[in-house]
């Protein structure tokens, strides 16, 4: 078998990675056990504050150590960390570009070609002789983002690329680095609080919880299918419940998490164990009668609140509360008022079960 991993699509292996940092109470490992990023695809990288997703990034560049020193591996070209905080060397952004070159021996014209094409490709060319200290803060990500690309990276590892920018900086650069990502065939790393860019651009998702890998796989695997209430929240499946199988109809496993009120999957459960649902917003439907699922039951409108794209619509169901997202502007996100009682569904397909630890 040859130890070279990029023979199988593979940019960068890490393999039993071990990272601790500090002692005692403020002591913290990183634990991951086998995580791969492929040639040509996005691994974004999720999890709360303190999981070690940072820390992740950094052992991937070889900026942090590994109790194994050769946990990290990956084929020939440079591995490129975007840090979280950008920031600019003294001199225009054309200067802050070719200082990442400085180490590399190339023709003045091919040098000049590169940096060109860096500049273009995240549309700052017209910035070029201007000052880099001035730029904004959208235009030194564009400029970090560049600097990058110029070294033409093997391994991309990007911390927080969208952080602090406003709706249609984040839109803007998304599509960028997605087209850029696609004419280089660079292997991406990307660590993100911002779940709808990562849905975006991701290939494959890694979760992080206390420093561990809790689930990593395709990106509809993760989000259709967690393993457990907490990633679940996680990857945004924040309508989450539990209770007890109460019967079987045509394949249909009904799960009773209130008395009498039951919800349909096509999970295959054992009749009388205890399990937990989640349902993603998007697949929480109001039922208005075009057959958009199941009817499950009544609910009560608490409150909308939109972004100009989405109404994110809570829902009281006796002591619980969902959420449903409505297009804003139009339809029932224009009519509905917070008291207002509607009927809710869902497709048994799009509703995730498994059984609780309890019942296995």
């Amino acid at each position: 078998m040859s130890s070279d991993p990029t023979e199988n699509g593979i940019a960068l292996s890490a393999m039993d990675l071990v990272c601790r940092r500090g002692a005692g109470e403020n002591s913290f490992e990183l634990r991951v056990q086998a995580l791969d990023l492929h040639v040509g695809e996005v691994l974004v990288i999720l999890g709360p504050n303190g999981a070690g997703k940072s820390t992740l990034l950094r052992a991937l560049a070889g900026l942090e150590r590994s109790a194994n020193k050769h946990a990290v591996r990956g084929g020939p070209g440079p591995v490129t960390l975007v840090f979280q905080r950008p920031a600019a060397l003294s001199g225009s952004a054309e200067f802050n570009v070719r200082a990442a070159l400085l180490s590399k021996r190339l023709p003045e014209d091919s040098r000049r070609e590169r940096v060109a094409r860096a500049l273009a490709r995240f549309d700052i060319g017209h910035l070029a002789s201007h000052d880099a200290r001035t730029l904004s803060g959208g235009e030194l990500r564009r400029l970090a983002l560049a600097r990058a690309f110029v070294l033409e990276p093997r391994v991309l590892l990007l911390d927080e690329p969208f952080d602090d920018l406003d709706a249609e900086g984040q839109r803007s650069l998304s599509l960028d680095l997605q087209q850029a990502i696609a004419d280089t065939n660079v292997a991406v790393a990307m660590v993100t609080h911002d779940l709808r860019r990562a849905l975006l651009l991701a290939d494959r998702i890694a979760v992080l919880a206390r420093g561990r890998l809790v689930q990593h796989g395709s990106r509809d695997d993760v989000l259709l299918r967690p393993d457990s209430p907490e990633i679940a929240r996680i990857v945004g499946m924040i309508n989450l419940a539990s209770g007890v199988v109460r019967r079987h109809t045509d394949g249909t496993s009904w799960i009773e998490i209130d008395e009498g009120f039951e919800v349909p999957t096509t999970a295959d459960l054992p009749l009388g164990s205890d399990a937990w649902i989640g349902i993603r917003p998007e697949h929480l439907k109001l039922d208005v009668g075009r057959g958009d699922g199941q009817s499950i039951g009544k609910a009560v409108v608490e409150s909308l609140v939109s972004d100009g794209l989405a109404t994110v619509v809570t829902l009281r169901v006796r002591q619980r509360h969902f959420t449903t997202h409505l297009l804003s502007g139009r339809g029932l996100a224009r009519r509905l008022r917070p008291g207002d009682p509607v009927s809710l569904a869902v497709r048994p397909e799009q509703v995730h079960a498994l059984q609780s630890d309890s019942s296995r």
